[in-house]
């Protein structure tokens, strides 16, 4: 994937493009300017994603505001239920998240469970299952909530562009969104380890 390190900061209408896939809800663009800020709890989820899914590549990029699933978790998976159906599992690395729950729902929506092993990169989170039943689960990129704003607008555009191609690692340092000392990297964990979570129901 080419991208541009020299990315000019982003207005409203800019942002907006994020939405070209239909997959964000339609309050985004107007939200968009907060959204951008670390402090709006309440802004929607900073997401964009492909609009073809499933082709071994990323499915979208998700730029979260901190490293706490349990916070962070409820929009997304409010967010992802207008694109893709309700999601009933997600997995993470269990070494990159704090407050991983067990049991995790957006509004309205009926909890999905969250398991967690320290073979997955740690960039990556997986969600499937629920009225997404039949169809791959989604692969979705994480960029770093500490990535400075143009770099991480870059990813964000690029999976709108169905552009996310390569390892997490590559994508993220050429956009400028992860240097090579920061690269996690998986664990190196040999056997996957799961949340004790109790399985939920179909």
């Amino acid at each position: 994937m080419t991208t541009s390190q020299h990315v000019l900061p982003a207005d409203p209408s800019e942002i907006a493009r994020f939405d070209d896939d239909g997959g964000v809800p339609a309050q985004y663009p107007a939200a968009a300017a907060a959204a951008l800020r670390p402090d709006s709890a309440d802004a929607p989820p900073r997401l964009s994603l492909s609009p073809v899914r499933g082709q071994d590549s990323f499915d979208g990029a998700w730029w979260p505001r901190t490293m706490r699933l349990a916070d962070e978790l409820p929009g997304l998976l409010t967010v992802l239920a207008q694109a893709d159906g309700n999601i009933r599992r997600v997995s993470v690395n269990g070494d990159a998240w704090a407050a991983i729950p067990d049991l995790a729902g957006g509004s309205g929506l009926p909890r999905a469970r969250v398991d967690w092993f320290r073979t997955l990169d740690p960039r990556v989170i997986t969600a499937g299952g629920g009225s997404n039943l039949g169809r791959p689960r989604l692969r979705l990129l994480v960029i770093p909530p500490e990535a400075a704003p143009g770099p991480a607008e870059t990813v964000l555009r690029a999976a709108t562009a169905g552009g996310l191609t390569g390892s997490a690692g590559e994508i993220l340092r050429q956009a400028g969104a992860e240097t090579p000392a920061g690269d996690g990297g998986p664990t190196g964990a040999t056997a996957p380890e799961s949340s004790t979570a109790p399985a939920a129901s179909p």
